[in-house]
């Protein structure tokens, strides 16, 4: 399930920042600019007083264990009746926090919502419930802020209008005070996504996605697991071998140039040579390529490999994967029951536009377009047209299915798959095992049979050098030669599947751009942060 996100966390506002963008900004309590300076000034004089070791805190407010809030919440939710005193708990609780709201209630009395792991609670401070004069009382909790972090101590109890509050039987001790003005609300995107930390504070609800994120990759991570996957680790830097089509960034260790990964596919299918049989690996890849609504430089991905598995094998783990997930996040009807739909390449694209394709050569292909009155893409490759043809005839079938239908488009032409297994159709074409997942449009998963045959894959590698040199298309696959020196080792039939992680949390927490799921933003914002 989510986690519950309260909406009203309200964080603070660097003051450079601020003084920058107050236009764009709306504040609380204006005319306490003069007091949060002197404020300020105060405790940058005396640091060590303002910012305590917690466990100092801890032992000056009680001797008995702090609890989290969330567990407070959990003790007393359902409590409507205390034992105590005054209908008090027996006990005294120590709770931690962030001041999110400060409400006088009278001369000597503040209540205060103090948030922690995005859960609320109510405390009520009162002079007479410690002891302590009004002057006393508000001259300790009048230095108060909201954005303070603070200690506090007390009795579970209830209010006259039910509200679950802790009634302090101590002043409350300050932690990390928050040195400057906070914003009500942040609206402006530009601002946003190049304030990140900021908007989680303001605009708690922008955390979802994130969080959606991090659930999807436990629920993955938890799928390949009961399945007896080993996770492991591959290298982020290497040699020239990349295992996708993807321009890689470059860069030199010492002298040498080498390349940040854009996949861990050939690394993976080392482990699967080397007696690993089921492997999977979640982590960063970097492809030096442009950004949009669905593209960053920087993403995540999950690759898993599995020996001895079958196309049609792949087909149904992806199933179940996908309900899995889902139902992990607790949002299973967002998914069509019932079997995925399944398309096959060629076969299909005859069928949708109406016109026999003779062959896959580059004439044939650019003729093909003419004929359909579409648009040659500039320095047309048969891949780069294969993909156009998939792009306009087939990803659009997933609109013929109701909203969020998981579409599969399988046996792709070979050119478009130099490392899956291939074989050869009806009319004598070559296509590979493969096959791409499409959610709404948008390719969200990539598997196919691995080749397994040394010669064939170099055979593949140097057709993809001779595409790169005569089309120029820098894309196209860097080739591998120690990944092909180690398969002779023997690579076991073997079934390779990749997800694009963020994609998938995109879907689920309803957001329409990528930046929305990279914590930071993409990667324009993260230069500028």
């Amino acid at each position: 399930m989510l986690v519950r996100i309260p909406r009203n966390l309200i964080p603070r506002l660097n003051r450079r920042v601020y003084l920058q963008f107050s236009s764009k900004l709306s504040t609380t309590n204006d005319a306490d600019d003069l007091t949060h300076e002197k404020r300020k000034e105060i405790i940058t004089t005396n640091t060590d007083h303002y910012y305590p070791p917690i466990s100092t805190v801890r032992q000056k407010l009680s001797p008995s264990e702090g609890k989290r809030i969330k567990t407070f919440r959990d003790l007393f939710d359902n409590v409507v009746q205390f034992q105590g005193e005054n209908n008090k708990s027996v006990d005294s609780y120590l709770l931690e926090g962030r001041v999110s709201n400060i409400r006088k209630a009278g001369k000597a009395m503040y209540f205060i919502d103090l948030i922690q792991d995005d859960y609320k609670v109510q405390i009520m401070a009162m002079n007479k419930l410690m002891g302590l004069t009004s002057d006393e009382f508000n001259q300790i909790h009048g230095f108060l802020k909201v954005g303070d972090y603070v200690g506090v101590c007390g009795q579970a109890s209830r209010t006259n209008l039910g509200e679950l509050t802790l009634k302090l039987n101590r002043p409350i001790e300050l932690l990390t005070p928050c040195l400057d003005r906070l914003p009500n609300k942040l609206t402006d995107k530009g601002f946003i996504n190049n304030n990140r930390v900021l908007n989680y504070l303001v605009n708690p609800e922008s955390k979802r996605p994130i969080i959606v994120k991090s659930k999807v990759i436990q629920a993955i991570r938890t799928f390949l697991l009961n399945r007896d996957f080993l996770e492991v680790q591959t290298p982020i830097l290497s040699g020239q071998g990349t295992g996708a089509n993807a321009t890689p960034f470059i860069t030199n260790y010492k002298s040498v140039p080498i390349h940040l990964r854009v996949a861990p596919e050939l690394w993976l299918k080392k482990f699967v040579i080397g007696g690993f049989d089921k492997v999977f690996e979640i982590g960063s890849n970097f492809r030096n390529e442009g950004i949009d609504m669905t593209h960053n430089p920087e993403f995540t991905s999950c690759e898993f490999y599995q020996a001895f598995t079958s196309l049609d094998e792949l087909m149904k783990m992806t199933e179940d994967l996908y309900r899995f997930v889902f139902s992990e996040l607790g949002v299973e009807n967002k998914l069509p029951a019932g079997e995925f739909p399944k398309y096959e390449f060629l076969p299909t694209l005859e069928k949708r536009t109406g016109k026999p394709l003779a062959d896959l050569s580059l004439e044939t292909l650019i003729s093909y377009h003419e004929d359909l009155g579409i648009d040659v893409p500039k320095d047309p490759n048969p891949v780069k047209l294969l993909n156009n043809l998939c792009e306009i005839y087939l990803e659009s079938l997933c609109l013929e299915h109701p909203k969020n239908t998981p579409v599969f488009i399988y046996n792709q032409p070979e050119v478009m798959s130099p490392l899956a297994k291939s074989t050869v159709d009806s009319k004598g074409n070559r296509i590979s095992l493969r096959f791409e997942l499409f959610i709404n449009q948008k390719e969200m998963a990539n598997a196919y049979e691995e080749e397994n045959d040394p010669a064939k894959q170099l055979e593949k590698f140097t057709l993809q050098q001779q595409m790169k040199t005569e089309y120029n298309d820098q894309e196209m696959l860097i080739p591998d030669n120690n990944y092909v020196d180690v398969m002779k080792w023997g690579l076991p039939p073997t079934g390779g599947w990749g997800c694009g992680v963020d994609r998938l949390a995109m879907l689920i927490a309803e957001v329409e751009r990528i930046e929305e799921v990279l914590p930071f933003g993409n990667l324009q914002s993260v230069l500028r942060n």
